[in-house]
């Protein structure tokens, strides 16, 4: 019977992790899965030794605040793998703990899979040599990845993104009786992320951006797309204080999103998604000032949205650090809301990145290059 370790952090990669533990389980059925992920990697099958989806921390010195828990996990990742000696250990993004685990896996001779790799080709080259000390294959999501990995001489396979599983076809829900909205007012969504800080550093901003655009326009609704990762009174209680009306909508949120006129997004796998759905968006990004320093010597591309970076030019505007302030936000939201055509040609540029992500089916192809190597 084979064992099979998962390593996964953060909302998305409890999704993607989810998707490849109901695959190992078709093509292993009897294999033990065990690992760290979130609470759908646990309902497809996964027995949770610790929730890390839910703890996810971004920056530099956000990361050292944590130090007493990584060490901690790092130390319950080592036990289990010296005592129990998986058969294979995957890690799935989430590079700041998975480089570690990674090494300790190779030292005990372990095969390690890098699925979702990171994103070297944006930020910090220089890791590609740490991941070749230790992965046995990588398994990547952008097809332009597979030759830089192959370049390296690692292992590779473009496996396709796993994404396009995850957002489902558009349905016949009526998400304006369901949700009480106003079909007369144009939707504004709030994407806020699925940390606590970065909700922290970026929905209060949001919220007086879009304050500002309903002052003088007010046939706007607001709706906040909640992450099941983050508490729904925590979030009421900071909307509550801006004194504005917004609907947090916990499902149906990719339907809702497809009748969004325009939305707020925190930099990450969402403006991805919200690309492939193509609803124009307004990126934000904001960390620790010190992590931004540390991170701007490292990052190597001109974008930080995936959006941009995917289609490889700027199609929708980007607002990173200081520039996260409500005045400029809410100064471009009025100038797209007023302008439907740039709108349309920001939509129809949005759509085309849906070639650039391959075929459904990506979790699929990556459990069958996992048990190619476990077999």
């Amino acid at each position: 019977m084979k064992k099979i370790f998962i390593v996964a952090g953060e909302a998305s990669g409890d999704i993607h992790g989810a998707n490849l533990v109901k695959e190992l389980r078709k093509l292993q059925p009897d294999a033990t899965i065990v690992g760290f992920g979130g609470q759908r990697m646990q309902a497809a099958g996964m027995k949770l030794l610790y929730n890390l989806a839910d703890h996810a921390v971004i920056g530099f010195f956000e990361v050292i605040k944590n130090l007493v828990l990584i060490k901690r996990l790092l130390k319950t990742t080592g036990r289990y793998l010296r005592e129990e000696k998986p058969d294979i250990v995957i890690l799935i993004d989430y590079p700041g703990f998975n480089f570690k685990v990674g090494k300790l896996a190779h030292s005990l001779h372990i095969p390690v899979v890098y699925y979702i790799a990171p994103q070297i080709w944006a930020w910090w080259p220089g890791r590609i040599k740490e991941i070749k000390e230790f992965a046995s294959k990588v398994l990547v999501v952008f097809p332009f990845e597979e030759e830089i990995y192959a370049q390296a001489g690692i292992p590779v396979k473009w496996v396709g993104h796993p994404l396009l599983e995850h957002i489902p076809a558009e349905t016949k829900i009526d998400i304006y009786e369901k949700y009480q909205l106003d079909r007369k007012k144009k939707l504004i969504g709030l994407l806020p992320g699925s940390r606590r800080q970065e909700i922290e550093h970026l929905l209060p901003v949001m919220l007086a951006a879009a304050g500002k655009v309903l002052a003088t326009q007010p046939d706007i609704e607001l709706v906040l797309l909640r992450s099941s990762s983050i508490d729904r009174t925590w979030l009421e209680n900071i909307i509550q204080s801006s004194r504005l009306a917004v609907k947090v909508i916990d499902d149906d949120t990719y339907q809702v999103r497809r009748q969004l006129a325009l939305a707020y997004v925190a930099s990450g796998t969402a403006t991805l998604e919200m690309a492939y759905l193509g609803i124009p968006m307004l990126i934000m990004y904001k960390v620790n000032a010190l992590s931004y320093q540390m991170a701007k010597r490292l990052v190597k591309i001109p974008y930080i949205g995936l959006a941009n970076i995917v289609s490889g030019q700027k199609v929708v505007p980007e607002f990173v650090q200081d520039a996260v302030e409500p005045s400029g936000i809410a100064a471009q939201t009025e100038k797209y809301l007023h302008n439907p055509a740039e709108l349309k040609a920001i939509k129809d540029t949005l759509l085309q990145i849906k070639d650039k992500l391959g075929a459904p089916g990506a979790s699929l192809r990556a459990a069958q290059e996992i048990v190619v190597i476990l077999d």
